[in-house]
């Protein structure tokens, strides 16, 4: 691994409380029981990334709160907090992505394989196909909605 900031002892106590407990990696387990490490890695980065910029965002408004309440007005900050408005629910989909993901392919460890407990289940796409025009046509709608709101607000400000 390249960059790493090594820590002793902590993935030891994490994962077993045990300073001295051994931790074994993935090259100790069959290749076919392994999650799709790729995928588990970017959503992990994705969710970290986003609570660690929410966190700064909220340090940021504790800190001119404290020291300059009158630019918690400032259009600028307000447009930020607006444009991070979506990090938390990306941050939340991001660790259910890596909960998910990371479990497989089991089920139930050791017992039950994902693809031992999926029922075949024919002609789904048309159902998803449905719900996802439905959704769209949704997002549109309300999108223009709100943006013919904010027209007419601007003009009444």
């Amino acid at each position: 691994m390249h960059g790493a900031i090594e820590l002793p002892y902590v993935l030891s106590v994490l994962a077993h409380h045990d300073p001295s407990a051994e931790v074994i990696g993935l090259d100790r387990f069959p290749r076919e029981d392994w999650p799709p490490t790729r995928i588990c890695h970017v959503a992990f980065q994705i969710m970290i990334g986003a609570g660690s910029l929410l966190a700064i965002l909220g340090a940021c408004f504790l800190g001119m709160w404290w020291k300059r309440p009158e630019r918690l007005d400032h259009p600028l900050f307000l447009k930020l907090v607006a444009a991070a408005t979506p990090l938390g629910f990306i941050a939340v989909e991001a660790g259910w992505t890596v909960t998910e993901v990371g479990r497989q392919p089991w089920i139930i460890y050791g017992v039950l394989r994902t693809r031992d407990a999926v029922t075949p289940m024919p002609g789904l796409i048309w159902p998803l196909t449905f719900m996802l025009l439905v959704y769209f046509v949704l997002f549109a709608v309300i999108g223009w909605i709100m943006v013919h709101m904010i027209r007419s607000l601007e003009g009444h400000g």
